[in-house]
């Protein structure tokens, strides 16, 4: 075989095993690029083209290099997120189907509608909607949404798609019907109550949008702060999904004051209003007239609640009930709604900015006394109480040092703003009709990772590294001494513990407290950049256990686990669980076994 064949050769073998040419067409123009260094020589020294054994060897390796490739990207797209590429409508479309989206266009405009739109979810979930609107007021999303219930299509509302559950996009392999997806995101504006005492806020509006503009215009906090908080997710989305948050004294997103529509037995859409406003019976007209709204606004007879009833005072009762959990279907009709409303509006209360507060990195040798610490320090009463405590284990900590660098860095330096934008472009890419366009976002990110510092500063690398379990805590000022008081207990604590079974940093400057606190925020991030990287598989399953429960469900050990990836809202009781499995395990199958034994442990699932 001629030397430039082998050395061809060569390099798929070893470049083909990523990314390399990755389908038949491109693999010959490969070869051809190479071949000026096999052309022969005729008997009088000169250059007579290819030989016919030459074209041959080429063609034929480079057929088959493309159906190995082509293989070989097929296998990465089921061991990491499977999704094809069917469109919105392999099933027969009624006639009002396929008038849809002209009709939607007459509402809303064309340049708001897009047409057999491919949507990649956040973490997981694929599929192909026949129409993606965009309404650009509540007026014209119930218009919308009728012409939707009209022509029978299954309906999606959708925010800003930063969900992990995959729960915002088509499930094209699942229905019988045609999908539109109704995205609410234009509907964005937010009008504060009482001089920011609480605030409405339209479908649209995003997390961090409302805590930006509440912190500079009233020094307010909003109701919700989550861990995806630098995605933008939507206020509506977090009522329709029991958003939980961070801050435990807040509860999850939920509110009894809210503008939505629902869908009617006999099929007409009808419009429901709780949100306790004085608005003559046309709320739309109304709220779009408004900037502020007053008390003179406000219906003194409704009482109904804007956050969570008694949470915190529920929360340090240590007993064996569920502090919050997804499923939970309490209040009216667009908490933990999943979609089957579409909410049009919220209105939510907003809580005190506090005077000071100290962040805490602390390490111990097990989860029994992380527990202890939140028990003992953090949920002694609702004053003192902790702001926050986040908890996650060694498994999770070194995959997000070896997935999370790069993120940690971006959001670092740019701030949370841009980078909606720019999961938007990896989502896109996701979707291009490529090899291997479902991990290259991911590979990027794990080739690179390496090329940047480590993600936290020293002391707390150092107490990564030398324990297992971990939590995040903050202390807040929301009345006099309450810091002091929480660190006396945390003194106390230590003090009573043997040598070196705990220890703590306190985050000192602006640097050490935002590294810490994104290390914690891009943990699922990080999850996917390890599994990709490593070419294994990946599980997340979130559920919330008992308040009193001090240990995680055991899972069958018929799948092996290659890393138990476990991370919570601690003070909740609420869990993330990322789980590594090998490329030859039937996740699917595991998913529904290990879902059952969290469940026979007394946890609740979404």
């Amino acid at each position: 075989m001629p030397p430039a064949i082998k050395s061809l050769r060569t390099h798929l073998v070893v470049q083909g095993r990523k990314v390399s040419f990755g389908s038949v067409s491109s693999v010959p123009t490969a070869f051809v690029a190479l071949l000026p260094r096999i052309k022969q020589q005729d008997q009088t020294g000169g250059v007579c083209g290819y030989s016919l054994r030459t074209l041959a060897l080429v063609g034929a390796g480079g057929i088959a290099g493309g159906i190995l490739l082509e293989k070989k990207d097929a296998s990465y797209r089921n061991l990491v997120m499977p999704s094809g590429f069917r469109t919105c409508c392999d099933v027969a479309m009624t006639d009002k189907q396929k008038g849809l989206p002209q009709k939607l266009e007459g509402i809303v405009g064309k340049k708001f509608v897009k047409c057999n739109a491919d949507v990649q979810g956040s973490r997981l979930g694929r599929g192909t909607a026949l129409a993606l609107v965009k309404p650009g007021s509540m007026a014209e999303a119930v218009q919308v949404l009728e012409e939707c219930v009209a022509a029978d299509v299954v309906i999606i509302p959708q925010g800003a798609n930063s969900g992990l559950t995959g729960a915002s996009v088509p499930r094209n392999t699942k229905s019988d019907r045609p999908t539109v997806i109704i995205n609410l995101r234009r509907l964005d504006k937010m009008i504060p109550i009482n001089k920011g005492q609480q605030t409405l806020c339209y479908a649209g509006v995003g997390i961090f949008d409302l805590q930006e503009k509440l912190k500079k215009e009233f020094n307010r906090d909003s109701h919700s702060v989550l861990g995806s908080i630098f995605l933008n997710p939507t206020t509506a989305a977090g009522v329709a999904f029991g958003s939980g948050g961070t801050q435990i004294r807040k509860g999850p997103a939920y509110t009894d004051r809210a503008l939505w529509c629902k869908v009617k037995e006999n099929g007409s859409v009808e419009v429901v209003n709780t949100l306790g406003i004085l608005d003559g019976g046309d709320p739309f007209t109304f709220l779009e007239s408004k900037h502020v709204l007053t008390q003179e606004d406000v219906d003194q007879n409704c009482k109904s609640a804007a956050s969570f009833p008694d949470y915190k005072e529920e929360l340090v009762k240590l007993d064996g009930r569920v502090s919050r959990f997804n499923a939970d279907t309490c209040g009216c009709d667009p908490n933990r709604s999943e979609g089957k409303v579409m909410i049009l509006a919220t209105i939510h209360d907003t809580y005190p900015i506090p005077a000071k507060e100290k962040v805490l990195w602390v390490s111990c040798k097990d989860l029994a006394m992380a527990h202890a610490i939140k028990h003992k320090v953090c949920l002694t009463s609702t004053k003192p109480m902790a702001r926050s405590c986040e908890y996650f284990n060694r498994d999770i900590y070194e995959v997000t040092e070896l997935g999370g660098r790069l993120c940690v860095k971006v959001i670092d330096v740019l701030g949370m703003k841009p980078i909606g934008f720019m999961w938007d472009i990896k989502r896109f890419v996701e979707t291009l009709p490529i090899p291997f366009a479902n991990i290259i976002p991911e590979k990027f990110m794990w080739w690179f990772n390496n090329l940047f510092p480590h993600s936290l500063p020293t002391p707390l690398r150092k107490l990564g590294d030398a324990y297992d379990h971990h939590l995040l805590i903050v202390f807040s000022e929301y009345s006099p001494g309450e810091v002091d008081a929480l660190q006396k207990l945390l003194d106390e604590f230590k003090g009573a513990a043997s040598a070196g079974a705990m220890e703590y940093h306190v985050c000192e400057d602006a640097h050490t407290k935002a590294r810490a606190n994104l290390f914690r925020f891009v943990m699922a991030i990080a999850f996917k950049v390890y599994c990709t990287g490593k070419g294994m598989q990946g599980l997340a399953i979130d559920y919330a256990l008992p308040k009193d429960h001090t240990t995680t469900p055991e899972l069958p050990s018929k799948y092996p686990i290659a890393k138990r990836c476990t991370y919570s809202h601690f003070g909740c009781n609420v869990y993330h669980e990322d789980l590594v499995f090998g490329p030859d395990i039937d996740v699917e199958e595991a998913k529904h076994v290990i879902k059952h034994a969290i469940e026979e442990a007394g946890g609740k699932l979404p």
